[in-house]
C-alpha cells in the first residue's frame, strides 16, 4: 500500500489524567492516486492525525510508511496546504512558490514556479504581494507551492475553511481540475459533509471520544457531484447521520 498507518496513536500530557489520548490504534491504508477526505467534529483529532502523517508532530505509539518508509519528520514527498495560506509577505507570488525549490538551478526555480501558477491561473500575478490578492488567490498560490515541491502526497487542512461558499464552490472545481492533470495523492481534512463528497473517493469518518475512525467510505458517484442530486442527497444524510450521534454524545457528556 502506498500510505500506511500501523496502530497509530497519540496522546498530549494531561495535569490532572496523566495523559489525555487524542485517539488510539489508528489503521488506515491510502492507495496512490487517491483522494481521501477525513470528515468529523472538532476534538476527533483529524488535523493532529495530518499533522502526524506530515511529520509536524510526534506519534506516541504506532507507525506510518509512506512507500514503505517510516515517517518520522517533515520532507518534501509531502507537501502541506493549511486553513490559512502561510505566504510570505515580503515576498511576491513567484518568489513565494519558489521558496522550497532552492535545489533546482534558478532558471528550473523559475520555469517551474511559473508552470504551476498558471495551473492555479494566476500567470498575470507574479509580482504582486499576497497583500494585494484575495483570500482564494492566496490559497492558490499556497496550492501551487506545495504542488511545485513535487511531492509523492498533498496534505490539505480545511485549505478553503476560511472562505466565502462562492469562492470555496471555485476553488473545489479548480482543485479536481489539478488533481485530474497532476493525479497525487490527497489527504483532505474538512468539517464539510458536502465538501467532502464532492471531492473524494473515499471519506474517512472519524468519531470523538476517542477518536477513531467509525467508517470507511467509498464514493464512486460520477463527477461533477450536485448536491441536488438524489444519490448525493442519500450520502450526506447519510453521513450525518454517523456525525449526529458523535455529537449528541459529546453534548451528553458535558451535561453530565
Amino acid at each position: 500500500m502506498y500510505l500506511e498507518l500501523n496502530n497509530v496513536s497519540k496522546s498530549f500530557p494531561h495535569e490532572e489524567h496523566g495523559a489525555w489520548e487524542v485517539f488510539s490504534d489508528i489503521n488506515l491504508s491510502i492507495e496512490e492516486h487517491n483522494f481521501v477526505s477525513i470528515l468529523g467534529p472538532s476534538g476527533c483529532g483529524k488535523s493532529t492525525l495530518l499533522a502526524m502523517i506530515a511529520g509536524l508532530e510526534s506519534i506516541t505509539s504506532g507507525e506510518i510508511l509512506l512507500e514503505d518508509q517510516p515517517v518520522a519528520k517533515p520532507g518534501p514527498d509531502r507537501g502541506m496546504v493549511f486553513q490559512q495560506p502561510a505566504l510570505f509577505p515580503w515576498l511576491n507570488v513567484l518568489e513565494n512558490v519558489k521558496f522550497p525549490l532552492k535545489h533546482l538551478s534558478k532558471k528550473d526555480q523559475v520555469t517551474t514556479a511559473k508552470n504551476y501558477l498558471q495551473m492555479v491561473h494566476l500567470s498575470r500575478f507574479t509580482q504582486s504581494y499576497p497583500h494585494e490578492l484575495s483570500g482564494g488567490m492566496q490559497q492558490r498560490v499556497a496550492i501551487a507551492r506545495a504542488l511545485a515541491m513535487d511531492p509523492k502526497v498533498l496534505l490539505m487542512d480545511e485549505p478553503f475553511g476560511a472562505l466565502d461558499e462562492q469562492t470555496r464552490h471555485i476553488l473545489h472545481d479548480e482543485l479536481l481540475r489539478i488533481w485530474s492533470e497532476d493525479q497525487k495523492t490527497i489527504l483532505f481534512v474538512t468539517h464539510s459533509i458536502s465538501e467532502a463528497i464532492k471531492l473524494s473517493d473515499r471519506i474517512i469518518v472519524m468519531g470523538t471520544r476517542p477518536g477513531r475512525i467509525i467508517e470507511d467510505l467509498s464514493i464512486t458517484l460520477p463527477r461533477p457531484r450536485v448536491r441536488t442530486d438524489a444519490d448525493v442527497i442519500a450520502m450526506e444524510q447519510h453521513v450525518m447521520g454517523l456525525l449526529e450521534g458523535e455529537i449528541n454524545k459529546v453534548l451528553k457528556e458535558e451535561l453530565q
